[in-house]
């Protein structure tokens, strides 16, 4: 399709074309599958709750039924109790996060950290754990440390069976709980305007892997602590909540509403159901406003929209809608149409931003400004695509973010990239200015980069750790955000520069296509690559994902030299007699001779091949390929005529892993210092932005 057309249709100027040919539903507008299941269905919830905002306490009842996948009995079945992390400061979450140097919006610098009064703490506590029509389990709930000795984490428990579920087997159990709602913090909690969001609030079972998932020789329980660092990994199944709340609130959350009711006392309750998804989240709050719209393109399947914004951030409410709208045209047409049938956008308001920039499968948090730049706001047209994305790398694609957090974040980076390209949205830090002060100062500020200025700032560190790795053993949140976002976005464009757009793009859809609705790891992505692209890069995964060496090549001073004719002796070519070079003074002389020499430089450890693009002075150019294992290589050229000198030496190739891109090119004249100095700037900002918007994704 065109990008007028795009264009057009996101704008809704052809709604009558729209119309005519969306792509067949996989959900009907109660979010149930219309066919066959799209996943295994290995855990079914249905859960009744109710949140009492005068306590900010959370009481529930959950029936959960859970099949057996592998060829072995289980008599011992493994929870999630996230809100635990936030108990104490004596949990591994806070205990990683001291470690880490803070979270978000908490620095661990203080020595009073964490800073939180006594009703700001929060909790779950399972009240009665039996299973349905039989036995009692809470007397059997036991806390366990899988990732530590901290036997003071209390964020997973095991239960153990009567019996053993045998293998395909399945077993109902049924749960109470009570939580309190912490302030908000990272992924959840509330705030003092009354903004709830509830991500990981019931008690949720863990992943039984089954051979050969994750490398798995036997049955085994993958459950991880709550970490500082880490998010999350769950079956597919279906949910079917019941949510109570005052009247007055305005609610969403995953799936589809399907019900409403007003109770006598006050409250309501609204169900909310959908098929085939890992996780279930929502939302609360007396001060949204809520927008509603269709996104309807050719070829796409129809998804309802809902935009709940804080009423301060009004005006933000457009953008949130327009980069839902074209997140799901873009990635809907590169990697696989989007199935659900709905989606929840959530803006929190400002004292809720640790909760923006979150991701649940068809519901998803971004960011409010009450003066959005224009046409575009950078901030949230790249945190609604960036936490929509995750819609497909770990909603379609549930991967372990525990273990393999890049497979996540640092694929969805790539993707934001691409599509903030596409959209053309740029970051102007003068959007930044409060509103009065863009017109005045906003000029001094003003600058206009894409998504290919802020990557270049990405790359100018080097690595102590490697991409693949647990996202809990990473020293910093630096180190995290490196290794999980920015460094394997960078590492993916590097991998499209080696096998091409076009290749890459294929291997993006046929992962997708291949592994949606189930759980794949790095392997199964690299074995896709290698599959597409016709190529063994078994090299590329272990020098840029498992590897922590630095890419960093340079190139130095061009230098050229004129040379008059010919000096010495020299024969007719033929063994003749000797000629010397210098012709009587009224004779014709040779036209003059440039040389340039100009030296490519490997100061980092990494080896690869390096393109060097040579530019003339005439405007004529050359690449030639240097396999980059010396230290070093001299290029010399010789050219006759007026415009017969240098004008620029390039490296190309996997250079955006580069450590140091500033020393990737010179242009002869150019003053080496305001090159440096240029580009400082340009990075300086773009880490900053880089970082800002880490911050919300």
């Amino acid at each position: 399709m065109t990008r007028v057309l795009s264009l057009l249709l996101l704008l809704g100027q052809v709604p009558a074309l729209a119309a005519e040919s969306p792509a067949p539903p996989a959900f009907d507008k109660q979010g149930r599958t219309l066919g066959p299941p799209l996943s295994e269905r290995v855990t079914d919830y249905e859960i009744d709750a109710r949140l009492d905002p005068s306590t900010h306490a959370l009481t529930g009842q959950e029936t959960v039924t859970w099949r057996n996948r592998s060829a072995e009995p289980q008599a011992t079945l493994w929870f999630h109790l996230y809100w635990n992390a936030f108990k104490n400061d004596r949990s591994t979450f806070y205990r990683d996060s001291k470690a880490m140097g803070g979270i978000r919006n908490e620095d661990a610098n203080s020595p009073s950290y964490p800073e939180r009064k006594k009703d700001e703490w929060g909790y779950s506590n399972v009240k009665a754990l039996r299973v349905k029509g039989g036995a009692d389990l809470l007397p059997t709930l036991r806390f366990e440390h899988p990732d530590d000795d901290n036997a003071e984490d209390q964020t997973v428990f095991t239960v153990t069976l009567p019996e053993p579920v045998p293998p395909g087997g399945q077993v109902t159990l049924e749960l109470e709980w009570e939580a309190r709602v912490p302030k908000v913090i990272l992924r959840a909690g509330r705030t003092d305007s009354g903004f709830y969001l509830m991500g990981q609030w019931f008690p949720k079972l863990g992943v039984l892997e089954v051979p050969p998932e994750g490398g798995a020789t036997s049955p085994r329980w993958n459950c991880h602590q709550y970490h500082a660092a880490s998010e999350f990994y769950a079956d597919f199944g279906t949910y079917d909540v019941r949510l109570t709340v005052p009247q007055a609130m305005k609610v969403g959350a995953t799936g589809v509403l399907v019900d409403r009711r007003e109770n006598p006392d006050g409250t309501q309750t609204l169900r909310y159901h959908q098929d085939d998804v890992h996780d279930f989240a929502w939302t609360a709050s007396e001060r949204f406003e809520v927008l509603e719209d269709v996104f309807r393109s050719p070829g796409l399947p129809e998804v309802g929209l809902t935009v709940l914004v804080d009423r301060n951030h009004l005006r933000s409410g457009p953008q949130l809608m327009a980069s839902a709208k074209a997140s799901i045209e873009h990635f809907g047409r590169w990697w696989s149409p989007w199935p659900y049938s709905h989606l929840t956008v959530v803006a929190p308001p400002t004292d809720g931003t640790p909760a923006g920039g979150m991701e649940y499968p068809t519901f998803i948090t971004a960011v409010g400004r009450a003066e959005p730049g224009e046409p575009k706001d950078f901030i949230i047209w790249q945190t609604v695509a960036h936490e929509f994305g995750h819609n497909y790398w770990q909603g379609l694609l549930a991967s372990n973010e525990f273990e393999e957090p890049w497979l996540d974040e640092g694929i969805n980076s790539y993707g934001t990239y691409k599509l903030c390209l596409a959209e053309d949205v740029r970051a102007n830090p003068a959007d930044f200015l409060p509103s009065p002060l863009r017109g005045w100062v906003g000029p001094l500020f003003a600058q206009d980069w894409d998504e290919r200025d802020r990557m270049r700032g990405m790359s100018g560190l080097r690595e102590n750790s490697p991409i693949i790795q647990a996202s809990w053993q990473y020293r910093s949140r630096g180190d995290y955000f490196r290794n999980a976002y920015s460094r394997p976005q960078l590492t993916l464009f590097a991998l499209e520069q080696l096998v091409g757009e076009e290749t890459m793009a294929r291997i993006m859809r046929t992962y997708v296509e291949r592994w949606k609705f189930r759980h794949p790891r790095g392997e199964d992505f690299f074995a896709v690559v290698n599959e597409v692209s016709g190529q063994d890069l078994g090299w590329f995964f272990d020098t840029f994902f498992r590897g922590t060496g630095a890419l960093d090549y340079a190139v130095g001073p061009i230098e050229c030299e004129e040379r008059a004719g010919k000096k010495g002796l020299f024969d007719d070519g033929k063994g003749g007699v000797l000629l010397v070079e210098r012709e009587p003074r009224d004779a014709a002389k040779d036209e003059p001779v440039k040389r340039c020499e100009v030296q490519v430089s490997r100061l980092g450890d990494i080896r690869i091949p390096v393109d060097v693009r040579v530019t003339f002075a005439e405007g004529s150019s050359l690449v030639e390929r240097w396999n980059g294992q010396e230290r070093w290589k001299r290029l010399s050229f010789e050219r006759t005529g007026k415009d017969a000198g240098l004008k620029q030496v390039e490296l190309h190739g996997v250079n955006a892993l580069d450590i140091q891109p500033a020393n990737n090119s010179q242009t002869k004249d150019l003053s080496g210092h305001v090159a440096v100095s240029l580009f400082g700037w340009t990075t300086y900002v773009s880490q900053m932005l880089s970082t800002a918007a880490s911050l919300f994704l």
